[in-house]
């Protein structure tokens, strides 16, 4: 026979076994609900459609982990619901992950919904976006760089971070993305051209071309590169060496682009010390390159002319009586 205590002491649980009844009861329940908001939302049925995002709105952030799961487990028309569902919650930070996961979708419709609803989402998404980038599936790249290029100025710090990972693939992705947002892009330009530093010439014209089509001011492009190959914590602003001009030729292999202008105004100020650099691209260069080494060099002393291949006098000296 119980005591009063025994009896006290039963009691207290019942509340919280009959909690977990109603929890495990409406599991299924609320995934249905789910999938059933989701289906309507994809409907063909303007009615459906108002119904589905009456729902939609009537449960509020509690219905995002069904949409969550009918996103992964869902048929064709279920996942491409639950990805609109996903981007209209009242909390939208929350839906990064899984619609992250949704880029991986077989289905390219659930794949660009995913992405436009982390473009959608904006800077709260961008940096989880933006490390996708880097992912092994193409598609998951595309789906990143469709949600990224609609996030404007919002994903310029994460695409800034994907420069300083200093992976050639992923520094040309970033790069281009960057130079889709155009004015946008502004705050990277510093971060574009500390990333000419490269050896790998297809990424050196991916980037500046980016800067190009961004159109940074030519006296803060100027600042920038004659800062390159300087530790720029302990190095005076107004110094100008030659650690920058093994970069700045390379750029000359772009004649008469912006970027390129001013890299030839860059190494014309720099004087003696780029010398060794111009030397180098005499022998490596391409025939722009080496010309405008040339012409540069016989700027920083006439003299220097004589040293030239035989080549170069003769072109020189062909565009001199040309003039």
């Amino acid at each position: 026979m119980m005591d009063i205590r025994q009896i006290h002491s039963r009691n207290r649980f019942v509340p919280v076994l009959l909690a977990l009844a109603v929890l495990l009861a409406s599991g299924p329940c609320l995934a249905r609900d789910a999938a059933h908001t989701a289906d309507l939302l994809v409907s063909a049925d303007r009615v459906d459609r108002a119904k589905g995002l009456a729902e939609l709105e009537e449960q509020g952030q509690d219905i995002m982990p069904g949409l969550s799961r009918a996103l992964q487990s869902g048929g064709l028309a279920t996942r491409r619901g639950a990805a609109i569902g996903l981007s209209l919650m009242p909390v939208p930070g929350l839906s990064v992950e899984p619609l992250v996961l949704g880029l991986s979708d077989d289905d390219q419709v659930v794949r660009s919904l995913c992405a436009h609803g982390l473009g959608k989402i904006g800077k709260q998404a961008a940096p989880r976006t933006a490390q996708l980038l880097t992912h092994s599936d193409n598609r998951v790249r595309v789906g990143a760089a469709l949600a990224l290029s609609k996030m404007g100025a919002d994903a310029v710090p994460a695409l800034i971070a994907m420069l300083d990972l200093q992976d050639p693939d992923v520094t040309a992705r970033a790069a281009w993305l960057l130079g889709i947002l155009g004015r946008d892009a502004l705050p990277a330009v510093p971060a574009l051209i500390r990333a000419l530093e490269t050896d790998d010439m297809r990424v050196l014209h991916v980037v500046a071309e980016t800067i190009d089509v961004i159109g940074p001011d030519p006296a803060m492009a100027y600042f920038e590169l004659t800062m390159l190959g300087h530790d720029r914590t302990n190095c005076p602003a107004t110094r100008i060496g030659g650690n920058a001009a093994f970069t700045l030729v390379k750029l000359l292999a772009r004649p008469g682009t912006p970027l390129a202008n001013i890299a030839l105004y860059t190494l014309a100020r720099m004087g003696p010390v780029a010398e060794p650099a111009l030397r180098q691209i005499l022998s490596t260069g391409n025939e722009s390159q080496r010309t405008a080494a040339a012409l540069l060099m016989t700027g920083i002393d006439p003299k220097l002319a004589r040293t030239l291949p035989e080549d170069l006098r003769r072109t020189l000296s062909g565009a001199l009586k040309n003039q």
